[in-house]
């Protein structure tokens, strides 16, 4: 094993972990511009373990702010690393207390950690395949998720192959205090976001349903007037694998009175290359959909869809490479923007100890 980092004097119960992604593309058709674009993202993490109850939970992440979406004009996010500001963030910085069937969390923590998140759709590079677009993009500043997770409260409860989850979160993650201040100047109105989750796991299969909401989004979209309704939206997502494939999908929905994106659908399958003897390698397909509310102003197309064609290549236990393929139809829901094919290759290199 490579001496990365010498873990010697550490403690037995700490953990360290490291890992850098970079992030290559070209847009070879349609979009906004014919270009290229290079992304980075790195984050290091130590978890220390006061006691078997007690756990301190720290991440710091690293972001530049360059843009292929600028490229392509897509709202979903072609890359999962793009951020909107270059710098130091904090990733995590929580304590947990755990015992027997509970766990509560709270401090700085992004929530799709653990809520909307499944392990198969996290191999593709395109952000409609993390957490679901109508939720990703919800929100005053969008949820608390990468890159400005928010202060968060998260409460567990694990029963056999059930569990529950509830959280309370900054609705709106690098505003002061809690707050936003709406465009039309009215004073800074406090937001938290609501998230709660069932989640079902087998040995072969994993069943999410999940709800999320806000105490007070008064963004609404430009052509409603106010209702006194609340912005807060649902999904279910789950994955079933066999024979070393995994099936997935998704179907989640938001109010249509504030997002952008009111529903949103998702399939796909991934697996590993061991017929060809490279068992560590892995490759998927996804399709998702993304579909605009009719409150939106118009003329606009129904919606925009993606599909990513994806390959990663395990070269050894520090770094893989990942080439990608990914379509985007009617980017930004244009109907003046062509539809567009970008090629992409991701490297990453990791280590933990």
């Amino acid at each position: 094993m490579i001496d990365l980092i010498s873990t010697d004097a550490l403690p037995n119960d700490t953990e360290i972990y490291a890992e850098v992604v970079v992030d290559s593309f070209a847009n070879v058709k349609g979009g906004i511009d014919r270009s290229s674009a290079l992304l980075y993202y790195s984050a290091f993490g130590v978890e220390y373990a006061f006691n078997p109850s007690f756990k301190l939970h720290s991440e710091v992440w690293l972001t530049d702010n360059h843009s292929v979406s600028e490229l392509v004009g897509d709202e979903q996010g072609v890359s999962n690393i793009e951020a909107n500001s270059a710098g130091l963030h904090w990733g995590k910085l929580a304590l947990e207390f755990s015992r027997e069937h509970l766990s509560v969390l709270f401090g700085i923590y992004d929530i799709n950690y653990e809520f909307d998140v499944l392990e198969s759709a996290n191999l593709f590079v395109q952000s409609a395949f993390g957490m679901g677009t109508v939720f990703g993009v919800s929100g005053p500043n969008g949820p608390g998720t990468y890159p400005a997770p928010g202060v968060t409260a998260r409460f567990a409860y694990y029963q056999g192959n059930h569990t529950a989850k509830f959280a309370i979160t900054d609705g709106a993650p690098g505003s002061p205090g809690l707050s936003y201040r709406q465009p039309s100047e009215q004073p800074d109105k406090t937001n938290l976001l609501l998230t709660g989750e069932y989640q079902y796991q087998d040995t072969s299969t994993r069943l999410l349903l999940g709800w999320w909401g806000y105490t007070d989004d008064s963004t609404y979209l430009n052509s409603v007037q106010s209702t006194g309704l609340r912005n807060d939206g649902w999904y279910l997502r789950g994955e079933h694998t066999f024979n070393d494939i995994t099936l997935f999908g998704r179907v989640g929905a938001g109010a249509s009175s504030f997002n952008f994106f009111d529903e949103f659908y998702s399939v796909g399958v991934t697996g590993n290359a061991g017929l060809i003897g490279r068992a560590d390698d892995s490759w998927g397909m996804a399709w998702a959909h993304a579909k605009v509310s009719e409150n939106a102003e118009q003329p606009l197309a129904s919606g925009e869809s993606v599909i990513e064609v994806t390959y990663s290549v395990a070269v050894n236990d520090y770094l893989s490479i990942q080439p990608n393929i990914q379509w985007v139809g009617s980017p930004g829901a244009s109907l003046t923007t062509d539809d567009a094919v970008l090629l992409g290759l991701r490297f990453i290199v990791s280590f933990e100890e």
